[in-house]
């Protein structure tokens, strides 16, 4: 359980703020959190040589480690959670371990762990592991499925009364530039143009990387067909994220499609309660699943019907929307 005065490791990416969302729920219940980024550094050249040239940041990423394993040593943790810990080492886990036997090890992942090299390495090593995608679980019954969460933030979004006046984004995407995410956004503003040729559309591609966009652009067809003008290049704040989608009647959700796990946005959807096209099939199985709130479609010819558009919000049961708050996510990974 969440205690009072209990000290927490917190390991995990940055990652558009969520680890300090984490952190501050943690703090609300009364822990007492210190947090480390689970790389050296979050730059992009970083994340790329410990995504695909590992051996030539090694003595980096085992001399940042080492100073963590050395500082929780002087610290009485309760508990070590890691989100990912891509380029955390399986011999500084073990560390972690000696240093700190009588603290609980927890581990969660948001991306699938056939996407990163050597994850289940580490497994063995923690007391529960969960991941965001089911497929996980099925391959490795020691991996308990565990969807992601919405912050507080999207869930008074939810509960407020919005103003009809307000909704004037009939459409809206907001996320970062992979695989063939953005032809498919186009492709289905295309298939709603048809029949609302009026309809608002809104769309932030980020990007974290203007060299690195370059070399896709050279070395990836996908990539090669994206005006630079559509690119933007800065996140947007928490604050924007959520005037945007306030505003907005639909939201626009394209999965990687090498994961089957539910995407941030999705569960984010359900928080603020607002209707989804999502291109993840899986969605159809979780249990506020609805379709006049979600629409799947086909990622190379997706069609939006009309009435989707058109029809209300349905409502989610409230024991159903509670458990995908962030709150009840922690409660579930520290019981």
């Amino acid at each position: 359980m969440i205690g009072t005065g209990q000290r927490i490791l917190f390991i995990a990416p940055r990652f558009f703020g969520y680890e300090k969302e984490i952190q501050a729920e943690l703090e609300a219940a009364g822990c007492v959190v210190d947090w480390y980024d689970d790389r050296p550094s979050s730059t992009s050249l970083m994340k790329a040589m410990i995504r695909f040239r590992p051996e030539l940041v090694a003595k980096l990423v085992n001399d940042y480690f080492d100073e963590v394993v050395k500082q929780a040593a002087s610290v009485a943790y309760d508990v070590v959670f890691v989100i990912k810990g891509e380029a955390l080492p399986v011999g500084k886990v073990q560390a972690l371990k000696q240093a700190l036997p009588q603290a609980r090890f927890f581990y969660y992942t948001w991306d699938s762990l056939r996407n990163f090299k050597n994850s289940q390495e580490k497994l063995p090593y923690f007391d529960k592991v969960y991941s965001f995608d089911r497929f996980d679980s099925i391959d490795n019954e020691n991996i308990k499925h565990l969807p992601l969460f919405y912050l507080r933030a999207y869930e008074a979004l939810g509960r407020s009364d919005q103003a009809i006046g307000k909704l004037d984004i009939d459409l809206l995407f907001l996320g970062s530039i992979h695989s063939d995410r953005y032809q498919v956004v186009r492709k289905i503003w295309s298939s709603v143009k048809q029949f609302t040729p009026r309809a608002h559309f809104y769309a932030h591609f980020f990007y974290q990387s203007k060299w690195v966009f370059a070399i896709r652009k050279i070395t990836d067809g996908q990539f090669r067909k994206i005006p630079w003008s559509d690119v933007r290049w800065n996140s947007l704040s928490t604050q924007s994220t959520l005037e945007l989608i306030g505003r907005s009647k639909v939201l626009i959700d394209i999965h990687h499609p090498g994961q089957t796990g539910l995407t941030m946005r999705t569960i984010e959807c359900v928080g603020a309660r607002k209707k989804l096209i999502t291109t993840n099939p899986d969605v159809k199985i979780y249990d506020f699943y609805h379709p006049d709130n979600i629409l799947v479609v086909d990622r190379i010819a997706p069609i939006i019907p009309d009435d989707f558009m058109r029809t209300a919000f349905h409502p989610v049961a409230e024991s159903i929307y509670e458990k995908y708050s962030l709150r009840k996510w922690l409660a579930e990974i520290f019981y």
